[in-house]
């Protein structure tokens, strides 16, 4: 979809740090407390300010960003879901979970060589592949991964924690010396960060994580880089910024930044906002929003963008995952908006990561204009159709189809 031809001033969102936002009414949840003063202006000098920020805030000018957590699937759905990643994003980080699971090196190249034929043509999208830890998962297929330059992390899934994680890990404790080889090698672990105990409460099982097995994976090795992954909670926060900056990260969907636990009933059952980790607290979002909007280094995009075939998620035992793919970019830029923060979201979407994997950044732009568009009730694959995230709702922020050089 583009946009309307009659666009006005660009601006780079960096050149206007003190820029306010507009309001943005749709499904607004309140935002965390910012409370700032300043000198009075006379009347006339503050319309002329605020009609300048109005014209200047129509495009917003950034780096092209990257998706450091996304689910692409395989077959006809890859060749579905890749166009609209492939379309935004300059790269990816691409999640193993398939069926099988992609535990070796060679499946991982031979999964990566599939999203590159699926590509559409001219495109210079990068997919950045993983391997699946197991318990059997040995040493020297890290030093395999390493080598191999496609692989560039390792996604730790406890066993039953979510979609296709039955072969995940049982006991951290059988990884050790893979983990160990994996701070040798500089290769980041990805953490889905939830225990699988089923006397822990579906909505605690984040917290518990941490407090079990990441703190004191962290105290015995304190030099492997860890992601963890689509962090839903105040905990999770505190943690993150409780470590040594440059060795603990973390990624945030776009639902875990607009939608509380709520979104799961209202107006009955809502099975296309079930993902896991579930959705928390509203206590829990607005920390996540004031910790990624603060411009820390620590966090960055990552969209745990997850298709399934819509008659998988409304059925008696939906699947859990949001597609948000095609609408990521503008549901960020409506978050920073309304955090009066748009002059960090360049850093969050398009520096942050891949600073933290030591990767140079994009050098192409993207534009992102204030032209309101409806998402599409949904997406058709060669076997069905697939729903993505606020579908059929009116968004304020269009990204362009095409970077600028």
């Amino acid at each position: 979809m583009q946009a309307a031809t009659t666009t006005t001033t660009t601006t780079t969102v960096c050149a206007h740090p003190h820029t306010k936002p507009s309001s943005a009414p749709f499904l607004r949840l309140s935002p965390p407390c910012r409370v700032s003063f300043r000198a009075s202006l006379l009347p006339n000098l503050r319309a002329t300010a605020m009609a300048a920020t109005s014209q200047q805030q129509e495009q917003l000018v950034i780096t092209r960003p990257d998706d450091w957590h996304l689910h692409i699937r395989e077959g006809g759905v890859l060749e579905a879901v890749l166009p609209h990643s492939a379309r935004h994003f300059g790269r990816a980080i691409i999640m193993p979970n398939l069926k099988p699971p992609v535990t070796t090196t060679a499946r991982a190249v031979e999964y990566r060589e599939e999203i590159m034929r699926a590509l559409p043509p001219g495109s210079s999208f990068v997919p950045l592949m993983t391997l699946y830890l197991t318990d059997n998962t040995s040493p020297e297929e890290i030093k395999l991964a390493r080598k191999s330059g496609v692989v560039f992390a390792v996604k730790l899934y406890p066993a039953g924690a979510t979609t296709n994680s039955q072969d995940g890990v049982t006991d951290i404790g059988k990884c050790l010396p893979v983990l160990e080889e994996m701070v040798r090698q500089e290769m980041p672990l990805l953490v889905h960060g939830e225990v699988t105990d089923p006397h822990v409460d579906t909505f605690d099982r984040e917290k518990v994580f941490i407090d079990r097995i990441l703190a004191p994976l962290g105290q015995k090795l304190p030099q492997l880089k860890i992601v963890m992954e689509h962090i839903t909670t105040m905990d999770a926060v505190n943690f993150i910024e409780s470590c040594e900056e440059g060795h603990v990260a973390a990624t945030v969907t776009p639902q875990h930044l607009l939608l509380n636990r709520n979104a799961l009933f209202q107006g009955g059952l809502q099975p296309h906002n079930y993902c896991l980790p579930v959705l928390k607290r509203e206590i829990h979002r607005q920390a996540i929003v004031s910790a990624v909007t603060s411009g820390s280094r620590r966090y960055f995009l990552g969209t745990d963008s997850a298709p399934h075939d819509k008659r998988n998620k409304e059925c008696s035992c939906g699947c859990a995952g949001i597609y948000s793919a095609p609408v990521a970019l503008s549901l960020y830029a409506k978050v920073f908006e309304e955090a009066g923060a748009l002059d960090k979201l360049e850093a969050f979407t398009s520096f942050n990561g891949p600073d933290f994997y030591g990767l140079p950044r994009n050098t192409s732009k993207i534009v992102l204009r204030k032209s309101a568009w409806k998402v599409p009730a949904s997406y058709k694959h060669s076997s069905g159709e697939i729903v993505p995230m606020f579908t059929g709702s009116t968004l304020d922020w269009l990204p362009s189809d095409q970077p600028e050089e």
